[in-house]
């Protein structure tokens, strides 16, 4: 029968239930038969038998790490909700999602009105993302949908897992995040009774496959290129202090506070390896190079900004107040002026997924000599390298400032010597990007506004004194900055900023504030400060290496100045 005359039936069926339902007992009668039907359709509807990829039994001794990657995630949801189970899962769907977008905003608007007063994390997370609490709600009333949608097929999941526990793809994955999340087995028993997870045995058996898998990924991965035998992968690593929590505590079963080394292995991407010449990956040129850094002059005028870097850094600084005047102040009535939001581009990097791999965690005494050797023990055993083949290559390390110092100090102690091994002359030592910006942008806060723990809000306070500044160009420093935006022509926009910027942040306005204003004066630099953390983050967010690499510049001159950072001041490029 064709969908055309089936459909032509949903008239004639309407009208007979129309007609059931003026008894008055047929609409419970309809109910009941609307049920069966309905529990008929459900237990027909069932995932595959079998071992996967046919079936949807996951072993926990041959599962592989892609049960928690996106595209199973996906696969698995698209399967479970039009080909397993569709009934059910539309079922619960369509329950979920029979409310309006005003009906469901009310709810946001009134559930956000209890949490707000002390979901202060939630507020920062918005204003770090360029967001308002206000723009959460407004999104949270449209994600409704994908909202109802997650929580059915999770539901759908858990009546498969419960009918059939062989049924076990998102249960099996659960169980390993619940197990690494420190859940208790007592917990993860319940869970496991309602569906949600697998047994706690399972979880283990699992992650014993999965740490075995891992181990050959990081052995191979630690294996050079063919192309450039003496080019190692990067690494990259961070001490971490970690706490093992005992639930129930006695007598020399407690809390115990582990310090240790957390990294991974960075693949060099081939294409740009094929844009270097080879000549210059090998550690000869390594070695000459470093020859001659070590017979540098320092001069002074390294660090000024040359002509390009000026004017970029005033566009840098433009584009930040342009941000501020239309998310606060002012939106442009026209388009006749365009008002730029970003700076350019320098040299952004490729925007393709980067090939890493977790290093397994390691014990090591926290920020000595010592504990960088441990480190460095522990990373060759993972490996299937010997001590000497992994001192033959040229291995860059990304690292924090302790272990960067360290690695110095240790290669200074051994050089020279007659085994490579031991006087760790072809490892050098780079700074992490986001470690050096947490800590230059707390050092800076710090500066500015003495010891607080919530330097977390640099970005916030910058925002929010740049729309001040805009606010007494203007000539309304005195008004509230209302909800709704006024608008203005973008020429006058454009007027402002222009303005602004002359008045707050030319090398004259700063000249004339030193000689007259002590308070304006510590504002403009606490603005110049600021803002170079603040294009900092959107460097690194943006990929521009370029524009890091001129913000990097200026910290090396302004850590002359903050004795906090007088290590920064020695291992910055």
């Amino acid at each position: 029968m064709s969908q055309a005359i089936i459909r032509a039936q949903n008239p004639l069926l309407n009208a007979i239930s129309k007609v059931v339902c003026k008894k008055s007992d047929g609409e419970d009668y309809r109910q009941q038969y609307i049920l069966s039907e309905a529990t008929k359709i459900v237990a027909k509807q069932k995932p595959p038998r079998g071992a996967y990829p046919k079936g949807a039994y996951h072993n926990a001794k041959t599962i592989l790490p892609n049960l928690f990657s996106p595209k199973f995630k996906s696969e698995f949801d698209q399967a479970l909700s039009e080909e397993d189970m569709p009934f059910l899962f539309n079922l619960l769907y369509n329950k979920m999602n029979n409310q309006t977008l005003e009906e469901v905003a009310d709810d946001v608007d009134s559930e956000h009105d209890k949490l707000d007063a002390k979901d202060t994390d939630s507020k920062d997370e918005c204003m770090f993302n360029g967001k308002t609490v206000r723009d959460r709600k407004k999104k949270a009333s449209s994600d409704h949908p994908q909202q109802a949608r997650m929580t059915a097929l999770t539901i759908t999941s858990m009546v498969a897992f419960v009918c059939n526990c062989w049924n076990n793809g998102k249960q099996l994955a659960n169980s390993i995040t619940l197990l690494a999340c420190g859940v208790t087995n007592r917990v993860n028993a319940f869970l496991r009774y309602i569906g949600l997870s697998s047994s706690r045995q399972t979880a283990h058996n699992a992650l014993k496959r999965l740490s075995y898998q891992s181990k050959r990924q990081i052995g191979f991965k630690m294996m050079s290129p063919l192309e450039h035998l003496s080019l190692a992968p990067f690494l990259c690593f961070d001490n971490l202090d970690f706490e093992q929590k005992v639930h129930t505590k006695s007598l020399g079963n407690s809390n115990h506070m582990f310090h240790g080394t957390w990294g991974y292995v960075h693949q060099l991407n081939p294409k740009l390896l094929a844009s270097v010449p080879s000549s210059k990956l090998t550690l000869e040129s390594y070695n000459q190079s470093m020859l001659k850094v070590s017979n540098l002059q320092v001069q002074p005028q390294m660090f000024v900004p040359q002509p390009k870097e000026d004017l970029h850094w005033t566009l840098v600084l433009k584009s930040q107040i342009a941000q501020a005047m239309l998310e606060h102040v002012a939106e442009a009535s026209d388009s006749k002026v365009s008002i730029t939001t970003r700076p350019p581009v320098i040299d952004q990097i490729s925007p393709e997924e980067p090939d890493i791999t977790m290093l397994k965690l390691m014990i090591a005494l926290d920020n000595l000599s010592q504990g960088v050797g441990e480190v460095f023990e522990a990373i060759v055993n993972q490996s299937r390298l010997s001590m000497t083949e992994f001192a033959n290559r040229l291995q860059i390390i990304n690292a924090n400032l302790a272990s960067c110092t360290n690695v110095s100090s240790l290669q200074n102690q051994r050089i020279p010597s007659n085994h490579a091994k031991e006087d760790l002359k072809n490892i050098l030592t780079i700074l992490g990007g986001a470690h050096t910006l947490w800590n230059v942008g707390h050092a800076i806060y710090s500066k500015h506004y003495g010891k607080n723990s919530n330097s977390q809000d640099l970005e916030k306070i910058h925002k929010a004194t740049l729309v001040y500044c805009i606010k007494v160009v203007m000539g309304t420093k005195n008004k509230v900055v209302s909800e709704k935006l006024p608008k203005l022509p973008s020429a006058k926009l454009a007027e402002y900023i222009q303005e602004t910027f002359d008045q707050f942040f030319t090398p004259q306005a700063k000249k004339t504030a030193a000689e007259t204003s002590p308070k304006l004066s510590n504002l403009m630099l606490r603005l110049l400060d600021f803002a170079t953390v603040v294009e900092g983050n959107a460097a690194m967010k943006g990929g521009d290496i370029g524009r890091l690499m001129n913000v990097w510049k200026q910290w090396a001159v302004i850590s002359q100045g903050i004795k906090s950072l007088t290590q920064y001041l020695i291992h910055l490029p």
